[in-house]
């Protein structure tokens, strides 16, 4: 799972800046994660291809796992928009909406650098375990949020609220997933990451109404 920078109000300089540091960053470690190996990568080495030293590189990131993943402290931690009921409207399509919408004001990073990233997290185990830890958080308000529009829906009983709620934020991950790997894969040049999201979502789907 990537991270995104916010970018829903124009930035000023300075804070331009702050991203292209943290992105030059970013690119270094998991360029040199890829060549060398996580092991063999080091802060001074990150610093160095990034062209900046080593005590800016720990003002971004607390770790090499950390500027691979991209989760930096220089930033705040994404969060979740209040979700809005629609009524009319599947539970499932408001939360895909919303989380379309939000990521449509997101500077998403190059698909080539993201992939890249998914193969380390995915050959690297703790660095999958970082990702987890780092999501917890979201996913956590993301269930919260989806608890009370089951409320305001009416229809789910309240005992069973918590487990449909955590089911359709590991559903909803799931589809954000398989669109950023079609996203990558596809060079992120014919359409942008929040238009793959719908053939994802159709495509888990249709996969799951196969096992039935």
């Amino acid at each position: 799972m990537c991270k995104y920078f916010s970018v829903s109000i124009e930035p000023g300089l300075r804070e331009r800046k702050k991203r292209e540091t943290a992105r030059a960053i970013e690119v270094a470690a998991v360029e040199l994660a890829t060549e060398l190996g996580l092991a063999e990568t080091t802060v001074e080495a990150i610093s160095a291809r990034a062209d900046v030293t080593s005590r800016t590189f720990f003002n971004y990131y607390a770790s090499k796992e950390d500027a691979v993943l991209g989760t930096s402290r220089a930033f705040p931690p994404p969060s979740l928009r209040e979700i809005v009921w629609r009524p009319g409207l599947s539970l499932r399509t408001v939360v895909l909406d919303a989380v379309r919408e939000q990521l449509a004001s997101f500077d998403v990073g190059d698909p080539a650098l993201q992939l890249k990233r998914r193969e380390l997290a995915q050959a690297h185990p703790q660095l999958l375990a970082k990702e987890f830890q780092s999501l917890g958080a979201i996913e956590t308000d993301f269930a919260e949020q989806i608890q009370r529009l089951l409320a305001e829906e009416g229809r789910v009983p309240a005992a069973e609220r918590e487990e449909q709620a955590w089911a359709i934020v590991i559903f909803s991950g799931a589809v954000l997933r398989l669109a950023a790997h079609s996203w990558s894969r596809e060079g992120g040049h014919l359409r942008p990451l929040t238009h793959h999201i719908d053939d994802a979502r159709e495509l888990l789907l249709a996969v799951t109404a196969q096992e039935t």
